[in-house]
């Protein structure tokens, strides 16, 4: 559950225009596995250097609700997600909301 405040730091950083350079960068895991497989592909996420780590554990928690509302059937088809520590190349966007950019 988000506090008030990770809630107020959420809605900020969704009414910015370029809201969508603030999710984490995915992609398909490749699969070594030669059967076809049925189902969405697992999916790996990379971190953005420049996030705050409170962003990033905003984001897990309501990666977590979301999951948690799913019904068992919905969760079973999802794809698989890991995040892994590789970091994505895309640069912060300009002007961002300071809770969200750290400062180096």
């Amino acid at each position: 559950m988000l506090s008030e405040g990770d809630k107020r730091r959420a809605r900020e950083i969704l009414s910015f225009p370029d809201a969508l350079h603030y999710i984490s960068e995915e992609e398909s895991c490749e699969d070594d596995a030669a059967e076809p497989r049925s189902g969405p592909r697992p999916r790996k996420i990379r971190k953005l250097s420049w996030e705050k780590s409170k962003l990033r554990n905003i984001k897990t928690k309501l990666d977590e609700a979301y999951l948690a509302g799913l019904t068992e059937k919905l969760r079973r088809t999802s794809a698989r997600v890991s995040r892994t520590e590789e970091e994505s190349s895309r640069p912060h966007p300009p002007n961002g909301p300071r809770c969200a950019v750290h400062n180096d």
